[in-house]
């Protein structure tokens, strides 16, 4: 399996000779009154990929854009979507095979299994996690959950997970612009957060995601970090991780 750095959440995978896209976003724009500017110049990669499969967590517009299925998804392609999710979906993206799978249901085609599992949105809006598997290589990617109970459950039930793409901008978000209340507790993983959950999962390694491209100093205000950090908290946890840049492809085996 191949595995390219998308923006923020994104990731590119390319296995059986199928490309996957799994929360890949270019157009933030939308959301520029509560994320701000992009703080790096933001990847564009859509003229570029055909892709087979498009998966997604959620739908906030930094997971679930639009544009990038529009323009990215094969004539044959599909969307693979949690059930909680296609009523939603199906208001935003028509004239595409939709694959539909409640948690812990897969579907299995050119020998790449994939399937939702349990995932917590940090303002209580519908969320699952992907675990994508091509016998190969294994791999978890998380959206932008936050911590809860079901990492060890997880971790038990889905073996042999190669790599864990996490949030860990633990970031606290006051969006009162769009009628939600201000709540000083982070609304996506934080490092040892995602460290610890990474760990729970079995995960030979950690891919931190959701981290680093944004900031609002009244909206969206993230926990930074370091490489000081990053290694102190590895050692701590006992888990190892990996940083990919954006645009970048891991070229671990």
């Amino acid at each position: 399996m191949e595995i390219q750095k998308l923006n923020w959440a994104g990731i590119k995978l390319i296995s059986n000779g199928k490309t996957i896209l799994i929360d890949a976003a270019e157009d933030f724009s939308y959301y520029k009154p509560v994320l701000g500017d992009a703080v790096e110049q933001v990847m564009k990669f859509s003229d570029q990929v055909q892709a087979d499969y498009i998966l997604f967590t959620h739908l906030h517009l930094d997971h679930f854009d639009k544009g990038v299925i529009k323009k990215c998804l094969k004539r044959d392609g599909k969307v693979i979507v949690y059930s909680e999710l296609e009523p939603l979906v199906r208001k935003h993206v028509e004239d595409v095979e939709m694959i539909v799978l409640n948690l812990d249901e897969t579907f299995t085609e050119n020998e790449i299994t994939f399937k939702p599992v349990f995932a917590m949105d940090g303002v209580g809006e519908i969320q699952s996690s992907w675990i994508v598997d091509d016998a190969t290589t294994k791999i978890f990617h998380g959206g932008d959950t936050i911590w809860h109970n079901q990492f060890w459950k997880l971790g038990k039930e889905n073996k042999d997970i190669d790599y864990a793409f996490l949030p860990v901008n633990g970031v606290v978000v006051n969006f009162e612009i769009i009628g939600l209340e201000y709540s000083p507790v982070p609304a996506s993983l934080n490092l040892k957060e995602a460290f610890a959950a990474a760990h729970l999962l079995h995960a030979k390694k950690l891919v931190p995601i959701h981290y680093g491209l944004f900031a609002h100093e009244k909206c969206y205000i993230p926990q930074l970090f370091d490489e000081n950090d990053l290694k102190r908290v590895s050692d701590e946890v006992g888990q190892k991780y990996v940083i990919l840049e954006d645009g970048k492809m891991l070229m671990e085996s």
